[in-house]
Parts: structure tokens; C-alpha cells; sequence
């Protein structure tokens, strides 16, 4: 495709053309679009539309559409595309993301699909989903370019050129008779060598390779650690299977932060594109934590309960009852967002556990002060006496600290258990500092005001 090609489509332009049935004149403007654009503008059409124009699409073209495309138009290409198409357009695809795009589909349409495909192609898909779902395996394409160590730059460029397909060709991997990696070449080194130079004085024999069997966490971590465009996949006795690519590894991100996301807000992650899941599977996925959170919000009526006494005597402290659990869940939530994001960058880890406490510590004093002098002044704006004043100025900077202490200390034991920091935190945290807060809040008001 021209490198100059359009990369913007108004979707008015494109709603008038199909209601003028200029389908011909839609078809040529759509091939001057980057098929990344055409998925962005499906997106924004309705489904029928949508639909139309996929179909006017080249095969070529369209099955790098239905690799970019989202969720919802994907479950609507699936539900009115012919499947024979669908079949063709993944045998285009490479296998790694013709897999990717199967792995989402119920296992009937699945198997349906692998089973119009080309039988090269499906036998590749289904060798690729044998292995464990998040895995390097998943994940890797077999189009992976192997050299052997005895031939010379020369021999190579020929092999290179008889090559009908290739993923990536940034790194050339050496392998032996019987396939186990031994070296990897640079593209650069080889077109910078002599013709007659050959490939085992120009390899260098400190290959980085992952097991199939790598969790893809544990992938995306390697890949950003050491700056690689191109990974080597191998077998346990160290047989090149395949390669992982960057751009797989940016979707590896993606999922990953798009699963913290959702478990911050206390439910489980979606195991497949929102549209494509099912009301009854969402409600089964949130529905665990909304429990659990239930139960535990009901410490705070009991902590209320037990102090009902107290807010008899004096009414004015349920004034503040709102102002010192919600500070205490802002403040706690801004901690473990901050703490989170730096055990996932291995910025902090058990082993240095105290010193990030001392260090919220020292910010939750300071933010508890600047809260203690505000909230001191509202309560006397309330007119509800010094003493009132008082405990809820002594409160603020208490409650703070000890929600910083509580958000920076139970996602980093829960990251040395093995326990995904997210899953309890959020939502979970808020609501014990929610209780815990409560009794600190009445225990100094029976304190300082003698009730």
C-alpha cells in the first residue's frame, strides 16, 4: 500500500455513498485507506453498514480489517460474514493472529472455522491453540527464518530470496540438524559481510530465547527489559519452534492493563471482547466481589452501631461521618493505585517494604495535616463547637497515614504470596479502611469529648 495513502474516511462520506448505492466509487476510496483506519471506521458505522463495506473489501486488505478490528464489529463479522470468507481471510492472516481471533470464538464456530481453512494453515492454528491460553506459545508464529551455521553470506541472500513468507527478518536465527537454536545474526551484520564470510563467523553464540511454556507476563517483561524487537520461542530441549513479535507483545500490555483495570474496580476480569460476553457472564464475574464487598461494608454500620451512643449524645459528629471515611478511601486508593504501578515496573518488592512505608508514611502525615487545618475549619463554619473541631482535626491526619500504611503494605505481601496485587485492593481496601477509619473517628471523639 503507498506509504501516502488516506488515512481518514468521514463517516458521513461514507454513510452517503452506501445510501446513494455508490458502492463502486466507496470500494476505490476504501483502498487508499490503511486497513488500521478502515477497522477505526467500522467501529463508528452501525452494524449493517458496516457489514457492506467489509464485504467490498480484497481479501488482502480485508483480513488485515478483521485482525484490527474491535470486539463488537468482529462478533458482527462472525454472525453475517460467510464463513467460506472468514475461512479464506485467516488463511491470509499469519497464525499467530488467525489464532488469536479463533481463540475468542465459542469452540463450535471455532472448529467450524478451522475447518474450512486451508490444511496447512489449520494445522498450524490448532498447533498453536494446543498450547496453554497467555503462554509464549500462544503467541508465536512458525514463519521464523533458520540458517544453518556452514553456509556463506551469499548462499543465504539466496535462501532469503526464495522465500515466499517470513514474519520477521530483523534477526536471522541459526539452528543445527536437528533445529535447536545455536545463534542468532543480525540483518544488519549480514548485508554489512562478504559474500564468501560464513554464517558461524558472523553469529554470535548469546541467543536470549523463552520456553513455549512462558507465562506472557513473564514475556512482555523480557521483551521491555532487554529492548527486543523479536523473541525466539524453543521447545524444552531447545528446538526453535517460533518467534514472538513485538506488536504480539504490545497486546500482551494492552490485556494485562485492561485486566488491572477491571480488577481495581473489584470484579473479574472479561475473558473475551466486552460485546461478545454475555449479560449472565458478566453479572457471574462481578457478582463474587459485590458479595464479599457487601459483607465487609457492613463493619462500618456496625462500627456505627456500636458508637450509637456517642452520635446520641453528640449529633453533630454524624456530620463528619462521610468526610472521614471518604478521605480515608481517596487517600487509600491513591496509594495503592502508585504502589501497584511500581511493583509492576519491580520498583518495589517485599525486601524493601519498609522503606516505601516510611515513605507514604511521610506523605500521608503531610496530606493529613493540610486535611486536619481544612477540616477543622469546616466543622467551626458548621458551629459545631471547638471539641467537635478538634477530633475531627486529630482524625484526618490519623485516618490518612493509617490508609496509606493499609494500601502500601497489603498489595506488596499479596505480590510476595503470589496473589495479584489488584484483586484485593481497590474497592477492598476502601472499604476496610472504611471501618477501621470509623472506630479511629469515634474512639477519639469519646476520648476528648468524655462521652
Amino acid at each position: 500500500m503507498d506509504e501516502t495513502a488516506m488515512n481518514y474516511f468521514p463517516t458521513e462520506d461514507v454513510e452517503q455513498l452506501v445510501a446513494a448505492g455508490q458502492l463502486p466509487e466507496l470500494q476505490t476510496r476504501l483502498e487508499r485507506v490503511h486497513p488500521a483506519d478502515i477497522a477505526v471506521l467500522l467501529d463508528e458505522l452501525d452494524a449493517e453498514t458496516a457489514v457492506t463495506i467489509f464485504e467490498l473489501l480484497p481479501i488482502e486488505i480485508a483480513s488485515e480489517v478483521l485482525d484490527e478490528s474491535g470486539g463488537l464489529v468482529r462478533q458482527e463479522l462472525v454472525e453475517k460474514v460467510d464463513d467460506e470468507r472468514l475461512a479464506d481471510l485467516l488463511d491470509e492472516l499469519p497464525m499467530d493472529d488467525a489464532a488469536e481471533f479463533l481463540e475468542d470464538l465459542p469452540d463450535e464456530i471455532s472448529d467450524k472455522l478451522i475447518g474450512l481453512m486451508e490444511p496447512e494453515e489449520a494445522a498450524e492454528v490448532q498447533e498453536l491453540l494446543a498450547y496453554e491460553e497467555e503462554t509464549a506459545g500462544r503467541l508465536m508464529t512458525r514463519d521464523v527464518v533458520a540458517l544453518r551455521r556452514q553456509w556463506t553470506v551469499r548462499q543465504t541472500f539466496d535462501y532469503l530470496r526464495s522465500l515466499e513468507d517470513a514474519e520477521t527478518l530483523h534477526y536471522l536465527y541459526v539452528v543445527d540438524r536437528d533445529n535447536k537454536l545455536i545463534g542468532v545474526v543480525p540483518l544488519r551484520v549480514l548485508i554489512l559481510s562478504q559474500p564468501d564470510a560464513t554464517i558461524e563467523s558472523l553469529m554470535s553464540g548469546d541467543v536470549a530465547s523463552v520456553p513455549a511454556t512462558a507465562d506472557q507476563e513473564e514475556l512482555a517483561e523480557f521483551v521491555s527489559r532487554y529492548d527486543y524487537f523479536v523473541v525466539p520461542v524453543v521447545s524444552e530441549t531447545n528446538e526453535l519452534l517460533g518467534v514472538v513479535t513485538v506488536d504480539d507483545v504490545l497486546d500482551i500490555f494492552e490485556e494485562e492493563v485492561t485486566e488491572d483495570i477491571q480488577r481495581l474496580g473489584g470484579s473479574e476480569p472479561l475473558d473475551q471482547p466486552y460485546f461478545a460476553v454475555s449479560v449472565f457472564q458478566i453479572v457471574r464475574k462481578r457478582i463474587g466481589w459485590l458479595l464479599l464487598l457487601f459483607v465487609a461494608s457492613t463493619l462500618s454500620g456496625e462500627v456505627i452501631r456500636l458508637f450509637q451512643h456517642e452520635l446520641d449524645v453528640v449529633v453533630a459528629l454524624g456530620f463528619f461521618i462521610t468526610l472521614v471515611t471518604g478521605t480515608g478511601g481517596n487517600a487509600g486508593s491513591q496509594t495503592v493505585a502508585t504502589i501497584i504501578r511500581a511493583i509492576t515496573l519491580d520498583e518495589v518488592r517485599l525486601s524493601n517494604l519498609g522503606a516505601a512505608w516510611r515513605r507514604e508514611v511521610s506523605v500521608g502525615l503531610l496530606l493529613g495535616l493540610v486535611m486536619g487545618t481544612v477540616g477543622i475549619g469546616r466543622a467551626l463554619l458548621w458551629n459545631t463547637g471547638f471539641d467537635v473541631a478538634l477530633v475531627v482535626a486529630l482524625t484526618l491526619p490519623i485516618i490518612v497515614i493509617w490508609s496509606t500504611t493499609v494500601a502500601t503494605v497489603i498489595p506488596i505481601l499479596a505480590d510476595r504470596f503470589r496473589i495479584d496485587p489488584t484483586v484485593i485492593s481497590g474497592p477492598m481496601i476502601a472499604t476496610i479502611v472504611d471501618a477501621t477509619g470509623l472506630l479511629i473517628y469515634f474512639s477519639l471523639a469519646k476520648l476528648i469529648l468524655g462521652i
